[in-house]
């Protein structure tokens, strides 16, 4: 009965909860209530919350049902107070109480979680197996936060990292801040990655990516290229700072897999990170650095966008022929067809620039 009083309350647009109930021990009446999930009074916690602009959902919604256990063994419902004093959802995706995971849904979720299955496909199985679920992917990522931190125990995420890595037999370094125990730098790579990197050690890309943890620490990654040019990852570090220091540091210990001392790499990419381009230089001196297509595209972009003040639509248009004549520069197969694509490049900008309207240029532009 209880379940369809909640089956009725979300079709109707709020969620009820069990205020009061007994299951009838000691010679007692069976019976329970329930209420709107919004009646009573919000009860203020000792520990504080983190924001302090945050609101209660309790509204004193006088909405009751009461079910009666009889003596014919068969349990009677009855309408006590059949009004609310706030409106109803329009939707209840979600919804705290409504969107809860079902211990069986958790279990799903652990078990996808453990085979590396990602969240939106954890999402579409749990809505094939009920079509009715109310669950969003926040509460998915939160069932999955929540084991990910059953799972790692008392220990930190750094100290957990360290154990999968010995666990796994993985090769990894630290690197502490002078003679105390806090780690500043920290390498590590699949045994796999370093037989891949022992046989294709040609080209490497390098490049990072910031603020995607909690330390704000920076994610340097290393990848290379086999002769069916598939890309494999070499190594993965967390630096503390962007500095040519860590860069060095880094490169070093990815230098040390090489089995061999005289192989290196013959090439290697970065996006330009000065940092990182003075490191390479120290730690990798025979190689030929070069600078990311895409980066270098970035940049021209943003220059461009910087000169021409054009409208959305007109803007897409000009980007358009910006991209083709720039693909045509760096498909280039010899220096003559690149010189000469350089010079189509600049007349075709420039002959572009010309016919906008002054207002649509920027002040340097116009001078």
């Amino acid at each position: 009965m209880i379940d369809w009083c909640k089956r009725q309350a979300v079709n109707a647009g709020f969620s009820i909860v069990i205020w009061k109930s007994d299951n009838g021990a000691y010679n007692r009446k069976k019976f329970f209530i329930l209420g709107c999930e919004r009646g009573g009074v919000y009860k203020e916690r000792k520990k504080k919350s983190k924001k302090e602009d945050t609101a209660t959902r309790k509204t004193l919604c006088p909405f009751r049902l009461r079910g009666y256990y009889l003596a014919s063994e068969q349990w009677s419902l009855s309408v006590v107070c059949g009004e609310h004093n706030h409106e109803m959802s329009k939707t209840l995706e979600g919804h705290l109480l409504v969107g809860r995971l079902k211990p069986e849904e958790k279990e799903c979720v652990r078990e996808l979680t453990k085979n590396l299955v990602a969240l939106k496909n954890i999402m579409t199985m749990l809505k094939g197996r009920n079509p009715d679920s109310k669950t969003n992917m926040k509460q998915i990522y939160n069932a999955r936060q929540r084991f990910k931190t059953d799972v790692r125990g008392e220990l930190s995420e750094l100290q957990h990292l360290l154990k999968c890595c010995e666990t796994h037999k993985y090769f990894h370094k630290c690197r502490t801040i002078g003679d105390s125990t806090t780690i500043q730098d920290i390498f590590w790579a699949h045994p796999e990655s370093i037989k891949l990197f022992n046989t294709f050690p040609t080209i490497l890309m390098m490049d990072s990516t910031y603020k995607t943890n909690k330390y704000k620490m920076s994610l340097f990654e290393i990848v290379g290229v086999t002769s069916t040019e598939e890309s494999y990852n070499v190594g993965f570090a967390y630096i503390a700072n962007e500095k040519e220091d860590n860069f060095a540091w880094a490169l070093e210990t990815c230098k040390s897999l090489l089995i061999s001392k005289e192989t290196f790499p013959k090439v290697i990419v970065t996006d330009r990170d000065k940092s990182l381009m003075n490191a390479v230089a120290k730690v990798f001196p025979n190689s030929t650095v070069l600078v990311c297509r895409v980066h270098v595209y970035k940049n021209v972009k943003a220059k461009f966008k910087v000169l021409c003040k054009a409208k959305d639509q007109k803007m897409d248009q000009l980007l358009k022929i910006l991209k083709l004549q720039w693909n045509s520069i760096v498909d280039s197969t010899s220096e003559e067809s690149y010189t000469t694509a350089v010079v189509d490049f600049r007349k075709t900008v420039l002959c572009t620039l010309a016919t906008l309207p002054p207002t649509e240029l920027s002040h340097n532009m116009v001078r």
